[in-house]
């Protein structure tokens, strides 16, 4: 049977052709780091503290289940899907409710290759270059609004998905000694059916058809896994969320709620 988190970020069309920009084209040369955040003002917006499900232990609250997992989507994309060699997380746990209010969060990647570092004869800079490695800055949290967007860099340039970047429509390329490349996808149009119901409650939020369609086709294909979210990313991102839980002292689902 066919199997996959619903990770919608992963089947936007800006996405899909960032990645092959990115991991395809090279497009940006060698990846050589990631920073994205996903933070809200959950008060700011009818998430009243303490009583709302985000700050509920066993409702799955927290910025660690409820964020954490578009940055962290980010990073293992751009980094081919590895599970890094370090985890590394800090930040602030509520002591009345026992979640994770807001976390930042630091993932090394270890290369990909054996191959020694060699000297870039294409670049100025003679950039050592070691295939496959780098590190991810995230940061996730219920206490503020930030920017939510997601850079990658690497050696020959960088590429900026604009917010709201767990759904986005926009991105630029902007590679070494060269003008900046602007990409747009607008979403599908709204039905009537849609509209006349009010819209939709998130941003972005018609976007989710390009992730039902994508899994039609898969399904219509009898494959039982999608290559945009493959099985082992979703495990390697719940290894990744155990292991920030733990290093800020939140309990595990099966275990007892901080006190």
């Amino acid at each position: 049977m066919f199997l996959m988190e619903g990770m919608w970020y992963r089947f936007f069309p800006a996405v899909e052709k960032a990645r092959k920009l990115v991991l395809d084209d090279k497009a940006i040369g060698d990846v050589v780091s990631v920073y994205s955040d996903f933070n809200y003002n959950g008060s700011r917006y009818g998430d009243d503290y303490p009583t709302a499900f985000i700050y509920d232990w066993k409702l799955g609250g927290g910025a660690t289940l409820l964020l954490s997992p578009y940055p962290i989507a980010a990073a293992l994309l751009f980094f081919k899907g590895a599970m890094p060699n370090q985890i590394k997380a800090v930040g602030q746990v509520d002591a009345q409710t026992g979640v994770d209010l807001q976390v930042a969060l630091t993932l090394s990647f270890s290369a990909t290759s054996a191959i020694a570092p060699v000297m870039d004869d294409t670049t100025t800079e003679k950039t050592p270059k070691l295939p496959g490695a780098g590190n991810a800055m995230l940061t996730v949290g219920l206490l503020a609004d930030t920017i939510e967007q997601t850079t990658i860099i690497g050696t020959k340039g960088r590429l900026t998905i604009s917010p709201p970047s767990h759904c986005p429509t926009k991105f630029t390329l902007f590679p070494n000694d060269a003008d900046p490349i602007h990409y747009e996808f607008p979403l599908p149009e709204d039905t009537t059916e849609i509209i006349e119901t009010g819209g939709y409650f998130y941003p972005n939020s018609a976007g989710f058809a390009y992730e039902a369609a994508a899994v039609a086709r898969l399904i219509a294909s009898k494959k039982t896994e999608a290559p945009q979210m493959t099985l082992q990313e979703t495990l390697y991102s719940i290894q990744i969320m155990d292991e920030m839980r733990s290093q800020l002292g939140v309990a595990l689902l099966n275990e007892d709620a901080v006190k």
